[in-house]
């Protein structure tokens, strides 16, 4: 019995771990957003200044303004690898503990993180239909639902989103100022 006390005990520890990291992860994100949302208010200012009235210091803020939220996004990228690196860890450590008390004492677990990532991550046919079967609605979404996406590849889509979107916004502002030069020459 200690043994099983000891494994529940770890295993609660971790998963809260898991939820603190998913929050926090979370939120990062919620802050990566505003950030980027501010970036894209004052590119659109600076735009709107420069279309209205071409000069070349317009013309070379709004070239410069795509540098720094770029520099985030790639920042954020290599900061949501490793907080994916940690929640797939999380997530397989407390799969390991399920298997270890399933090997201590097979008619006294349970084992959450194993249905979990059969249904979300290997998309396992059977164990969907147990959970639908268990759920016994009429026109219920949850099997759709299971095999949707993870959040943690629309949040890596989006910030890839960002990336390009900041290089092609500064390409372009670039070759904009490149147009007013070859216009009006360079001195």
């Amino acid at each position: 019995m200690d043994t099983e006390t000891r494994l529940l005990e770890e295993w609660k520890a971790n998963h809260d771990l898991l939820k603190f990291y998913e929050d926090l992860k979370q939120k990062r994100f919620a802050h990566f957003l505003t950030i980027q949302t501010a970036f894209l208010a004052f590119f659109a200012l600076i735009a709107k200044d420069a279309l209205e009235t071409m000069s070349l210091t317009s013309l070379s803020a709004l070239v410069f303004i795509a540098v720094p939220p770029l520099i985030i996004v790639w920042h954020f990228i290599r900061v949501d690898r490793r907080n994916r690196a940690f929640v797939d860890t999380a997530n397989t450590h407390l799969l390991l503990l399920e298997d270890a008390w399933k090997a201590q004492s097979p008619d006294n677990h349970f084992s959450t993180y194993r249905n979990l990532f059969a249904i979300l991550s290997r998309h396992d046919v059977t164990t969907i239909q147990r959970f639908v079967s268990a759920r016994d609605l009429q026109d219920d979404p949850i099997e759709h639902l299971m095999k949707s996406t993870s959040a943690h590849a629309s949040e890596h889509s989006i910030l890839r989103m960002f990336l390009w979107l900041w290089i092609v916004l500064g390409i372009t502002a670039l070759l904009v100022h490149a147009h007013w030069h070859w216009m009006h020459g360079f001195g």
